[in-house]
């Protein structure tokens, strides 16, 4: 197959991808009347769910490709880019985990007594009851399309010849989703908030993904940066982390 029609088949899949992501919480707040609460608990299942996908990714891409001449060439490059440091790609899952997962635990704290009407067993024992009762089926639909998401990029060979400290960033995008939901969530809860407000917030989230969706567009890039060498430059160290 084409390059050229390779990489449309997976843009169009990344873009699948987003809306669906995005459509499961706009069903629950327009058709199983879910509050500002579920709402913010359902994103943050979702971003830990994508945590841990994510961190077998980065074991994945190093060893089918890790050991490559060209994958360490790349290496290399990217180290020479960060002033010569590089961290062992081995040991990248586990401190990804370590990073997002103590900001994601911060993030619960801070939640926990901003609204802690909202959850008046604890943020913690909310969203655990929340994930095996009335969320249930969240956690595995997320599950299914992560699994899914995972095994086409495997087919695919998505990040061949890839260094895995190129993508170790890349959960990021999810994190300010997830942290936008959770201030703006948090603002709606204590206003009394009704479902049209908590929908709003479903589609700034949504507004956000596509918005670092097309950023990787070569239009988008070019309308951007107006061919500047220099804005060139930075949008790409932008897209590469994103």
């Amino acid at each position: 197959m084409p390059k050229t029609d390779s990489d449309r088949i997976s843009r169009g899949i990344q873009f699948s991808q987003i809306i669906l992501f995005n459509l499961i919480p706009a069903v629950g707040v327009l058709y199983l009347g879910w509050s500002a609460r579920l709402l913010i608990l359902a994103y943050f299942i979702e971003t830990i769910i994508a945590i841990l996908f994510h961190a077998v990714r980065l074991w994945y891409v190093n060893y089918r490709w890790g050991d490559e001449p060209e994958t360490k060439s790349r290496a290399l490059e990217l180290a020479r880019m960060n002033s010569g440091n590089q961290m062992p790609a081995s040991i990248l899952p586990f401190f990804m985990m370590a990073v997002f997962g103590f900001f994601c635990f911060v993030q619960l704290m801070v939640l926990g007594g901003f609204a802690s009407k909202a959850f008046p067993e604890g943020i913690f024992t909310s969203m655990y009851r929340a994930a095996t009762g009335e969320l249930a089926w969240v956690v595995m639909t997320f599950l299914f399309l992560q699994l899914t998401r995972f095994f086409l990029e495997v087919i695919r060979g998505e990040y061949q010849n890839t260094p895995s400290e190129s993508l170790f960033f890349q959960p990021f995008r999810r994190i300010l989703v997830q942290q936008l939901t959770v201030i703006l969530g948090g603002f709606v809860i204590l206003l009394g908030g009704t479902n049209s407000y908590v929908f709003v917030l479903v589609l700034v989230t949504l507004l956000i993904d596509l918005f670092f969706f097309f950023l990787h567009n070569q239009r988008f890039r070019t309308t951007f940066t107006k061919n500047d060498p220099e804005a060139e430059r930075q949008f790409d160290e932008l897209k590469r982390m994103m």
